[in-house]
């Protein structure tokens, strides 16, 4: 069936309303006649409305498509900060732990040190006692020979 103007059609439907049968403001029409008219409406439809309807769906099924990689995208953007995060977190930590472990290193050597001073200091102090006690003895001992040989 060649394509009619969908204009003409829509003359055709209005003459239909005009001359069927009214009552109470509502048209009664023959069904089939109805159905034919819708029929020859849609053959005459431009192919481009046709293909303006499939692009529309198209459109639609892309923009879902974009909307749930969008959200996909999100939930790995949202997953990389939380792992950032983390890690951030474990890095303040280790730092922390770094900190404390020096300055407790760095409280142990003072410690050590201070011990090995108190150590020395006393060792010293020993050595000093005893070499007292030698000369002592050597002056003693250099005073008798001395005494007892008139020198």
């Amino acid at each position: 069936m060649p394509k009619m103007n969908i204009l003409l059609l829509l003359d055709h439907l209005e003459k239909l309303a005009a001359t069927n049968f009214r009552l109470a403001g509502k048209v009664w029409m023959d069904k089939d006649e109805l159905d034919e008219l819708i029929k020859k409406v849609r053959i005459a439809l431009p192919d481009e409305i046709k293909e303006a309807e499939w692009v529309s769906r198209e459109k639609e099924r892309y923009l879902a498509q974009a909307q749930e990689e969008a959200k996909r995208i999100l939930r790995e953007a949202e997953s990389y900060a939380e792992r950032l995060v983390r890690e951030d977190q474990i890095t303040t930590r280790a730092e922390e732990d770094a900190h404390r472990i020096v300055n407790d290193a760095k409280q142990t050597a003072v410690e050590i040190e201070d011990e090995a001073l108190q150590y020395a200091s006393q060792l010293l102090e020993n050595l000093e006692d005893s070499l007292d006690r030698t000369i002592k003895v050597v002056h003693k001992g250099r005073e008798e020979i001395l005494n007892k040989y008139k020198l």
